[in-house]
C-alpha cells in the first residue's frame, strides 16, 4: 500500500498536467545580421520638457515574417571585438569625481526593422560611442 501511494501521487500529476505541455517545435531557419554605428549615427531623444534624454539607432531588416513574429525568437548582442554581451546590457559607472552613473543597451526589432537603444540614467547629453551590434533571427 506504501508504494501504491507515491505512483497514484504521480499519476495525478502527470494526468493534471497534460493540458499544460508545450512540445518543442524544429527551429531550422536563422538569419544574423550585423550592424555598424558611428557615434554621430545616434540619434539623440527627448521628451516634450527636454528631458529622459536616450539614443537610438535604426536599420531596416528583411526576412522575418509574421511566423517568426509569432514564434521566433531573436537575440542581440553589443560586440566587443573579442567578447560579445547579451541585451540588455546594463553598467554601472563611477569617475574619479564621485559621480555615478548606469549604462543601458537594450533594443527592440519588429518584421522590417531592429532600434538600438542606449540610456545613460544620469541623461548626460553625450553621445554614444562607436558601437556594433549582433541580431540573431531563429525560427
Amino acid at each position: 500500500m506504501k508504494k501504491i501511494i507515491p505512483i497514484l501521487l504521480l499519476a495525478i500529476l502527470f494526468i493534471s498536467c497534460e493540458d499544460n505541455y508545450s512540445y518543442p517545435e524544429e527551429l531550422t531557419t536563422k538569419q544574423v545580421f550585423s550592424f555598424h554605428v558611428n557615434s554621430s549615427e545616434w540619434v539623440e531623444h527627448v521628451d516634450n520638457q527636454g528631458l529622459n534624454r536616450y539614443y537610438s539607432c535604426n536599420f531596416k531588416i528583411n526576412g522575418p515574417e509574421d511566423y517568426f513574429i509569432s514564434r521566433g525568437a531573436a537575440m542581440a548582442y553589443v560586440d566587443y571585438g573579442n567578447y560579445q554581451q547579451g541585451l540588455p546590457y546594463t553598467r554601472h559607472f563611477e569617475n574619479t569625481a564621485g559621480n555615478r552613473w548606469t549604462t543601458t543597451i537594450d533594443y527592440d526589432y519588429s518584421a522590417t526593422d531592429v532600434n538600438f537603444y542606449v540610456t545613460s540614467s544620469d541623461f548626460a547629453v553625450a553621445r554614444p560611442e562607436e558601437m556594433y551590434f549582433r541580431l540573431v533571427l531563429i525560427w
